[in-house]
């Protein structure tokens, strides 16, 4: 098989198999139960906060291109909303490659460089996440608490025992998450500051490869370190790195306001864990939709603040369409808008997983025409 056979097949298998597990124990007329009780006014403001979410990634793109080229926030959050659309229905991600291309068409900034602040954009999505799990695991309840409380309208005894194991247990990575975002911030400022330093260890890592290949990794190192000139700007990388924690937040926020169309009556606290559940979930292989993935991590995090499963998977099943279908929408209608057919966003993912793109090679190759 090649690799992209491989790749797709052992994606499939993930997501049947995290499927299987969500509905394996679904009882269909409780089930039915709760998405008619459902009050679906709450909706609204969730689907809001899904579309803002976007809104705020066009203008985190903005700074980190500010140092390039200046460039409409409304022409980015239509490259972005399109980049999402394409990773939420075809395989191999090719979402993060078909901005970077879209960017060049127009704005003729050549590929390797948007696609070094595309890289950028997702180490500052990993500090944000890094300072967002901090602080979620720190303000945790404690078990006792959750599995006490009357707030919640419906506590099972299984799941409250799965919050009295597992809550301890994730405090206790509370520093080794924010160590970890300590080392990766210093790294990325040693990297701008002293680039040849970086660059030569880099050389003697790739002794063994032809010289190609050397040139093109060189080539992508330097277009990345030109991408990060951003953190020279101090102002900036603060302004970049709060519209990342902000990102998180609003993400934390849309499944807390959700909840109540359920009467979940989640902590906050609890919302934001489930939003980064779905974050660490989602960055697995797997099936394009992130079907089954997404909702056995909002069903398993559910359980741990003692969310009934029935109640949890009703509420995953609405999550999942709302993270889904808002954003795939506006990508079809950007797309409409850019005047570019959809065949040629398939036929660009079948280049991309064969491996045929030299544009990925080098500076100075044009995108394919779209």
């Amino acid at each position: 098989m090649s690799k992209k056979n491989i790749i797709f097949t052992v994606s499939i298998i993930i997501s049947l198999g995290c499927s299987w597990l969500f509905i394996k124990n679904i009882e269909w007329s409780s089930l039915k139960n709760a998405l008619t009780e459902a009050n679906y006014w709450y909706i609204i403001p969730a689907t809001i906060l899904a579309i803002l979410l976007y809104v705020i990634r066009a203008f985190r793109w903005q700074g980190l291109l500010s140092h390039i080229k200046p460039i409409s926030a409304l022409n980015l959050l239509s490259i972005t909303s399109i980049g999402f659309m394409a990773n939420n229905i075809l395989p191999a991600r090719v979402g993060e490659i078909l901005r970077p291309f879209l960017l060049y068409k127009k704005e003729n900034i050549k590929f390797s460089t948007s696609f070094a602040t595309v890289v950028v954009e997702r180490i500052f999505d990993m500090l944000g996440l890094i300072i967002f799990v901090v602080a979620t695991l720190f303000l945790l309840p404690n078990p006792d608490s959750i599995s006490h409380s009357p707030s919640f309208a419906v506590v099972s005894e299984e799941a409250a025992t799965t919050g009295q194991s597992v809550i301890p247990s994730l405090k206790k990575w509370t520093g080794v998450f924010a160590a970890f975002g300590g080392i990766t911030v210093i790294s990325l400022f040693l990297i701008v500051t002293k680039p040849l330093f970086f660059k030569n260890i880099l050389s003697a890592s790739c002794f063994f490869l032809p010289h190609n290949l050397k040139d093109k990794v060189f080539g992508l190192y330097d277009s990345f370190v030109f991408g990060l000139k951003i953190l020279e700007n101090k102002l900036k990388t603060v302004w970049i790195l709060i519209l990342s924690l902000v990102v998180w937040l609003i993400g934390g926020i849309e499944i807390y306001t959700l909840g109540f169309a359920f009467n979940l009556q989640l902590p906050f606290v609890g919302a934001c864990l489930v939003a980064v559940c779905i974050a660490l979930a989602v960055a697995l292989p797997q099936a394009p939709g992130y079907i089954g993935v997404f909702h056995i991590a909002v069903l398993k995090s559910l359980h741990i603040f003692g969310i009934d499963t029935t109640l949890a998977q009703s509420y995953a099943i609405i999550l999942w369409a709302i993270s889904i279908f808002p954003s795939t929408i506006m990508g079809f209608f950007f797309l409409w808008k850019e005047g570019i057919a959809f065949r040629e966003v398939v036929k660009l993912e079948e280049e991309i997983s064969e491996g045929k793109l030299e544009e990925m090679e080098g500076v100075s190759s044009a995108p394919p025409q779209l």
